[in-house]
């Protein structure tokens, strides 16, 4: 009978403790299903990653020369798409990343420098730009980001919460690439105005 009591006891001060934070859902977020692949609906999870993959990835190709950085931009919006596929609640912001991935292959397809070798970087290799191209495919791929910016901003209310966090990564890739031309030399900027005017590319 003592033994019973005692067990009692002891178990009382256990069950009154609260419930470890990993098993209370707190990391959840509009019917997050917590497992090790983040869920396929909009999760706090999810979205981080994406803003990780978008910001990170942009501080990384900032590293690089200018010419490849925009295989390395591309590359980053392509992984960033990669991760979105199967989750059927972001496909607004899957839209957006792979609008902003197409206009950069676009761009690294029609401005590659077959003069230049390819940048190998660990497991990644980058073809590069012709340095004249630059301002215009700063130019392109800006107006890809506001038009991205315009696909999340549009969705649904229920996914605002986590595509303005999307949205905002986008813009602050966007801004980086707007500076991107007061970094370059009057030299480069001069031959890029005669390479538009010759595409009939405004910049």
């Amino acid at each position: 009978m003592f033994m019973r009591f005692l067990t009692v006891f002891l178990l009382i001060p256990l069950l009154a403790l609260p419930v470890a934070a990993g098993e209370t859902g707190s990391d959840r977020d509009d019917g997050d299903n917590g497992d090790s692949h983040y869920g396929t609906s909009l999760n706090r999870r999810t979205t981080n990653e994406i803003v990780r993959i978008l910001n990170s990835g942009f501080d990384r190709c900032w590293r690089e020369k200018k010419i490849y950085r925009w295989d390395c931009f591309r590359q980053t919006y392509r992984e960033a798409n990669k991760f979105l596929k199967g989750r059927t609640s972001y496909s607004e912001a899957q839209d957006a990343i792979q609008h902003v991935e197409a206009e950069l292959a676009a761009v690294v397809s029609q401005y590659r420098d077959p003069t230049k070798p390819k940048r190998r970087r660990f497991t990644q290799s980058f073809v590069p730009i012709k340095p004249e191209a630059i301002p215009t495919a700063r130019a392109r791929t800006t107006q890809a980001m506001e038009q991205a910016q315009t696909i999340l901003l549009r969705a649904p209310s229920h996914t605002q919460s986590h595509y303005v966090r999307i949205a905002d990564a986008i813009n602050s890739n966007k801004v980086l690439l707007r500076s991107a031309l007061l970094m370059l030399p009057n030299q480069v900027i001069r031959l890029a105005l005669i390479f538009a005017k010759s595409t009939g590319v405004p910049l």
